[in-house]
Formats: structure tokens, sequence, C-alpha cells
């Protein structure tokens, strides 16, 4: 009998009662939960009561989409709204490339890795970075949510050989004309490095864009090739501007 009225009870109760609602606020995208998708923004979707992981994604159907994510808790019969934004990103790079950088919020450090890379933040959140490398003193910034930033590091003082002191003498022509040509190709490798590097900008916002062309892996490769050129043009740069610090010392 018992067994009876417990079946009874179960079949009485409406499958609405032993579920629990969930709806996601948010202008577009698709929502999942628990790593299924479960439907569209705006939408009541039925969940099992408990916690639940509820994520707003970009685009199902798109390579590396934004996406939001908020665990929730909800009981049985209950219905629950979760507003949720997409993150907006932002392009981090460094001068020169390859610097490690990290973000630091109040105490807590957390380390993004090696430039150029791409943070992603809440809408209106800001983000304090400081990127450091070998022989360079560290660069600070403050990136605004998807606004692009570049840290530029300046080479440490200690990256310029100690040597003795020689007695002064007169410039002569040619020594003025050796000083000239270096620090005018300094000036071109510098120039040629900023060139190539903003080319690399404008192939990877292609690679990463939401347009047709996104995680195009020919992009990619191109954007790393651009990369490594202007990088060997600001090493040019750098060894003409160390020349030249080198020939005044030893004057």
């Amino acid at each position: 009998m018992k067994l009876f009225a417990a079946l009874l009870l179960t079949v009485a109760v409406p499958a609405s009662a032993q579920s629990a609602w969930v709806r996601v606020e948010a202008p577009a995208g698709a929502v999942v939960v628990d790593g299924q998708a479960a439907g569209a923004p705006g939408e009541w979707l039925a969940v099992e009561p408990g916690e639940r992981e509820v994520a707003l994604v970009e685009d199902l159907q798109t390579w590396d989409p934004r996406r939001a994510v908020q665990t929730v808790a909800v009981a049985a019969g209950d219905s629950l709204e979760v507003a949720l934004a997409l993150p907006l990103r932002s392009r981090v790079e460094t001068l020169p490339i390859r610097a490690l950088v990290v973000r630091e919020d109040g105490g807590r450090r957390d380390t993004l890795g090696a430039a150029p890379l791409v943070l992603e933040l809440a809408p209106g959140e800001r983000a304090q970075l400081v990127a450091t490398l070998d022989g360079f003193d560290a660069g600070r910034a403050t990136v605004e949510a998807g606004e692009p930033v570049t840290l530029v590091l300046s080479p440490s003082a200690g990256t310029v050989p100690d040597v003795a002191l020689l007695p002064t003498e007169r410039s002569t022509v040619r020594r003025t004309a050796i000083d000239v040509s270096i620090g005018a190709a300094a000036l071109v490798a510098g120039a040629v490095a900023v060139h190539y590097k903003f080319r690399a900008d404008a192939v990877d916002d292609r690679y990463r864009g939401d347009t047709a062309e996104r995680g195009n892996e020919a992009l990619r490769q191109e954007a790393l090739r651009l990369d490594r050129l202007s990088a060997v043009a600001l090493g040019v740069m750098q060894v003409g501007v160390g020349a030249l610090a080198l020939r005044f010392v030893l004057r």
C-alpha cells in the first residue's frame, strides 16, 4: 500500500513542479547550461534543481567565441532570471614584443602570458597591466574593456656595458658620417618595425574579428610572419641605438 501511494503521489506531481526554470537576459547569443546547448536568451529553460553553470555564448558555430559564465543555485519549482553580458576583447601589445604581461588588481597578480595576446574584460571593466622583459624596465598601462593597448618598455641602464672612459678627441668628418649613418639606419629600422607591427595588427584583427575570415589559419600565419619581421627590424634598431651609445661612451 505504501509503495502504491508513493507511485500515485509521483504521478500526481506535475513535471513543472519537479524542475527549476532559468531565463538569461541578453540581447543575443546562445544559452548553454552545464556545457549543453539549452536555448536562446529570453526563453524560460527547464533545468535540474541545484547548482547549475549557466553560460551565454556568442555563437555556437564560431571558432573561439566569447562567453560569459555564472553559477546559480535554484530549487525545484523556482524560476530565476540571470543577466549576462559577453566580455569585450582587448589586444595587448608590448614594445619590444614577447614581454611577459601580468595583470595586477589590488594585491592579486595574474600572469596573462607573452605579448601579443588578447584580454577579455567585462563591459566597463579596467585592468592594470605590467610588462617585463630581461634588459628592460617594466612597462605599465591601464586597459579599458574593448580598447587595444601597447606597453612600451625602456632599456635598462645596465644594458650599456661598463667601459673605461677615454680622453675626448675632436670629432672628425668620418666619425660624424658614421654616427649619422648608424642613427639613420636605426630610425629607418624603427619605422619599418612600426610599419610591420601595424600590418600584423590589421591582419590579426581580421583573424579574430566578426567576419567571414575569422579563424582563417592563413591569416594567423601571416600575422605571425609580420610580427617576426617587426621583431627583426626592432632588433636592428636596438643594435643601432646601442652602437651609438657605445661610440659616445668610448669618446
